[in-house]
């Protein structure tokens, strides 16, 4: 997620750092680009990337190597990269706060995901995936949700998305220990 990167340590994290880089370095850090070699990369929030890493990214995606920092040394690796973000990047790089050459280096294949109050449609998988893994990891038995609570689902606006979604019905399934939590009426099952 490259908003909760703090900036000041955000070229280690994603490129690495030689040992005695910087103050703390103690040790070689393999930064997420060179851990994902031979894989993928999901860079989520790319909209939220500072300029100077948007340059080493233009860089990474042009060449295909990257230098850990304190090196002079640089790393051939194959990624594939995948981004996401909530912004309107065409926009961003119209007013300056995008690289347009790193728009368009990214945006070879784009995939337009409507927000969840647009595909209701959605709601119902979207329950039931989501309310298996909840049960999973609460260790409960997977309730049936009424057809009520699935309308009254299908019809909330959903203004956080598939991750209030996600919340709501763990919230909704979670234990005894949980009933502290005051949920709205919507989320009744």
């Amino acid at each position: 997620n490259c908003a909760a990167i703090a900036e000041s340590i955000a070229e280690a994290e994603l490129f690495g750092a030689e040992k005695g880089a910087f103050t703390g370095a103690n040790t070689l850090k393999v930064g997420r680009f060179e851990a994902a070699n031979n894989g993928t990369i999901f860079l989520d929030e790319i909209g939220e990337l500072n300029p100077s890493l948007q340059a080493h990214l233009l860089r990474f995606l042009q060449e295909g190597t990257i230098t850990r920092l304190g090196s002079n040394d640089e790393i051939k690796l194959d990624i594939r990269v995948i981004a996401a973000t909530h912004r309107n990047l065409p926009k961003d790089v119209s007013e300056g706060d995008f690289r347009e050459d790193l728009y368009y280096r990214l945006n070879v294949l784009s995939i337009d995901l409507p927000p969840l109050r647009e595909r209701s449609e959605d709601i119902h998988d979207l329950v039931n995936f989501f309310s298996t893994k909840a049960c999973e990891q609460i260790n409960i038995d997977q309730p049936k949700f009424t057809h009520s609570a699935m309308l009254r689902l299908s019809k909330f606006q959903w203004p956080g998305n598939i991750r209030q979604l996600q919340n709501v019905i763990f919230r909704t399934l979670a234990p005894v220990s949980y009933t502290h939590l005051t949920l709205p009426t919507i989320y009744s099952v």
